[in-house]
């Protein structure tokens, strides 16, 4: 179809094509009525090609049975769905403007990076007004449709060049009415950078999910960039766990009551997030009803004129802009150009990973060469181990070879569901990671974090990596805020007395739970030797910290603990400040936590922090190097527990310690620890520690069996279940066990490594790569596993 002749489309005359992407196109053209009478439209229609693939006509039809129902100033209205000529197609209202993805282009372009906070809070403010009546709105019985549109993003917000604010494509809305239309488990649609935390982890949304969304898009529209950028998983991950810098960090001219709002908006906590769009816009409003001077659409209309001017020239158009706008203008690209945020990429892309298709059958694929690889996996399904072997390594060099398109490679006999979407839903808790060399670079090619590390004893030191091993405290467990820098104030914990320090650490016998504190503020007044710490019984005194919080670490505790009064006291008595602590509540995640495993709970261990040859900095030179990392026990999970572990490894309460430069630790009755830096962010995270650990005495444990033949193909049997189930991080764990009892054997290697590919963990994929070539030099897959490894070492990691 030409893209510049006008061309007949039933009713509509096509004028230009304004973009073509996945499966549709869409068109400026103009409703011809009766009379000669004209309107101008945007026709969105499903390219040929794709008329009959099932679950994205299914999607586009839920679009148009949803969007016909909205009619509202800050949503696009749909006017007409129909099909012409057996196409499907979407007549919808053509809004005159940009998407604010363009908008916030344009602007860094023209040196705005970070738009000023009322033109920011004001698109925001009307993006909730659309969503809040999209989410209340009802059937004509008054039953709720429970609309949820689960795409908010820059892309599907556009703006008018006379000021009006509209969200578009609700074409993964979810409703109650869209019944032909359900997600699959696992299967997780949109933009991941704004995805909610229940969103990432594949579950129900509700109209909150909306809410996260679009503090997401107010966070980048005052900062210059996201919140979190990186690789999908890691994304997610700190997404889904709210570890991310609050805008003041990267903004510290934010108003701080705009900051609070979006920090609301961006609460991992449902509790504390806004529980609804209307919430989050009278908390905006108030903001632009607080300013020197009022905000307008007029404001925002006068502001994309002057960023689209040299566009709208070239249409000969000429819209007006006062003079004083125009001033006012001026002084933002000065204000701003003193001090820019760093440029982050912004994805445009949409992540969609499509359900299995019925047993028995192969999807759909653009690809002939991702046929041609699908058949050949699909006749070594029901095969012997050998061939299915072949199969797995099929499939893990075309994840690697980025030829995954439209369908999901499932259904593939034994293989099942490996590479369905449930397995970014399963990535985000699982307790598996990548083992890359002790004291290796933490970063990869492209600057981004890589997983945390897992090393097996024995080792004779462990090296932490300060951007790397670090124990994120998100803003949830600030208890006392907004104190003064300058003034003197004393932390402690008056729940009264408690035995003293064991000289030996272990499980149980360590007393009360351990309360630690993390005190924030700038680099100068505070130094780092007082930022993290143990919450003492005895005041301790510090200065120059803006905010104090108080964690602990792991899960909920199965024991029921009493309650700890912590308490802030300042010079004067109106400073003084108490804090009820539950030890029984959900502590810090150690999912970043470098991790040692293979201890043995009979043997007492010594551990020391050391410095290394590149200081330990987590704000920065003058801040000071770091001198404390935290541990906590390692406990395996409940099915693969050993029998002989101690009480706590099976129930779940974890010892967890501090750990200082130039002191000595020991710890006994643990399987493994996990320790890292404790921090707000990792932004400005360079160097690292060191810590020794050494053995006291020789386990007095007899040394185990003989690894029985049956016992390794009963695990083998669990790791291809596991992965016909598309559970790769099951097929590691169990993969461990197995390569303890057998480190030679064949299957356990290659299923191993290709449990690590699918999971993102390619350096752990290429070491089983290779230890199996050095084992197995002719075996049946030998040139099948050479080629994964060259991928492996050649390619960046999947994403």
């Amino acid at each position: 179809m030409s893209t510049e002749r006008n061309q007949r489309f039933g009713r509509y005359e096509l004028q230009s094509l304004l973009g073509r992407g996945g499966m549709a196109e869409t068109w400026r053209a103009r409703l011809v009525g009766a009379a000669g009478v004209t309107k101008p439209v945007l026709i969105k229609m499903v390219l040929p090609e794709f008329a009959n693939h099932s679950d994205f006509i299914s999607r586009f039809v839920s679009e148009a049975r949803i969007s016909s129902t909205l009619s509202h100033g800050n949503i696009a209205q749909v006017f007409e769905f129909g099909r012409v000529e057996g196409q499907y197609f979407l007549a919808m209202e053509l809004v005159d403007g940009q998407p604010l993805h363009r908008v916030l282009k344009r602007a860094a372009k023209l040196g705005l990076p970070r738009l000023p906070p009322p033109l920011a809070a004001y698109i925001a403010l009307e993006m909730c007004r659309g969503l809040h009546y999209a989410h209340t709105r009802t059937d004509e019985k008054g039953a709720a449709l429970g609309i949820v549109h689960r795409d908010i993003s820059p892309d599907n917000v556009l703006i008018s060049y006379e000021g009006q604010v509209k969200i578009v494509d609700f074409g993964i809305a979810k409703a109650r009415m869209a019944r032909d239309f359900e997600t699959q488990p696992g299967v997780v649609r949109g933009k991941y950078l704004y995805f909610s935390p229940e969103q990432a982890k594949g579950l129900e949304v509700d109209a909150q999910s909306d809410v996260w969304s679009t503090g997401l898009v107010l966070y980048e529209m005052l900062c210059g960039q996201p919140p979190v950028t990186g690789t999908q998983a890691a994304v997610m991950l700190r997404l889904a766990y709210g570890e991310f810098p609050p805008p003041r960090q990267l903004r510290p001219s934010l108003p701080a009551e705009l900051d609070a709002l979006i920090m609301s908006a961006l609460s991992v906590d449902l509790s504390a997030r806004f529980r609804s769009a209307h919430a989050f816009a009278e908390g905006l409003a108030e903001f632009l009803y607080s300013q020197p001077r009022s905000f307008s659409s007029q404001d925002l209309a006068h502001g994309l004129r002057l960023l689209f001017r040299e566009d709208l020239q070239k249409e000969g158009r000429t819209l007006n802009v006062p003079g004083s706008f125009e001033e006012e203008f001026a002084s933002w690209r000065t204000s701003e150009a003193r001090s820019r945020p760093p440029s982050k990429p912004h994805p445009r892309e949409t992540l969609e990973l499509p359900a299995a298709p019925p047993p028995g059958t192969l999807p759909l694929a653009r690809s002939t060469e991702l046929d041609r690889t699908v058949l050949d996996a699909s006749r070594l399904s029901g095969e012997p181990p050998t061939q299915l072997l072949g199969a797995i390594g099929l499939l893990s060099r075309l994840w690697l070879s980025r030829k995954w398109r439209v369908a999901g490679l499932t259904s593939l006999g034994v293989l099942g569901t490996v590479l369905t979407g449930v397995l970014i839903a399963r990535a985000l808790p699982s307790d598996t990671t990548s083992t890359p060399t002790a004291g290796s670079d933490s970063r990869s090619v492209t600057g981004e974090l890589r997983p945390p590390a897992v090393i097996a004893y024995p080792v004779s030191e462990l090296t932490l990596e300060a951007d790397r091993d670090v124990i994120i405290v998100p803003p949830k467990f600030r208890a006392f805020v907004d104190l003064d820098p300058a003034r003197t104030y004393a932390l402690g914990d008056a729940s009264g007395p408690t035995q003293g320090e064991p000289e030996v650490l272990a499980p149980g016998d360590e007393g009360p739970t351990r309360v630690f504190y993390l005190l924030s503020g700038d680099a100068d007044p505070l130094p780092a030797a007082l930022r993290l710490g143990q919450v003492p019984l005895s005041p301790m005194r510090f200065s120059g910290a803006r905010s104090v919080a108080l964690f602990r670490l792991g899960p909920p505790s199965p024991r029921s603990t009493p309650w700890r009064n912590i308490r802030l006291a300042g010079r004067t008595r109106e400073e003084f400040q108490a804090m009820t602590f539950d030890p029984d509540a959900e502590g810090l995640l150690l999912k970043r936590a470098l991790t040692l495993t293979g201890l043995d709970p009979a043997v007492t261990y010594s551990l020391k922090l050391e410095s290394t040859d590149r200081d330990a900095l987590l704000h920065g030179p003058k801040a000071g190097p770091a001198r404390t990392v935290i541990c906590a026990q390692w406990v395996p999970a409940p099915e693969s527990a050993p029998r002989n572990a101690p009480r706590s490894e099976r129930e779940g309460a974890l010892l967890q310690f501090l750990l200082t430069f130039g002191t000595e630790q020991r710890v006994r009755g643990v399987l493994g620890l996990r320790c890292g830096f404790i921090d707000d962010s990792v932004d400005d995270n360079s160097g690292a520690l060191r810590v020794r650990i050494e053995a006291q005495e020789p386990s007095s444990r007899p040394p185990p069996k003989k690894a029985r033949s049956a016992d390794v193909e009963a695990l083998v049997q669990q790791m291809r279940h596991r992965l016909q189930a598309g559970d790769s991080g099951g097929v590691i764990s169990v993969g461990e066990k197995c390569l303890s009892l057998a480190p030679q054997h064949a299957e356990c290697l290659l299923m191993s490594g290709t449990a690590s590919t699918l999971a993102g963990r390619p350096d752990e994929a290429a070491r089983l790569y290779r230890r199996f070539l050095e084992l197995h030099p002719r075996h049946a897959q030998t040139e099948v596993v050479k080629g994964l490894l060259s991928d492996l070492e050649g390619v960046d990691p999947p994403r």
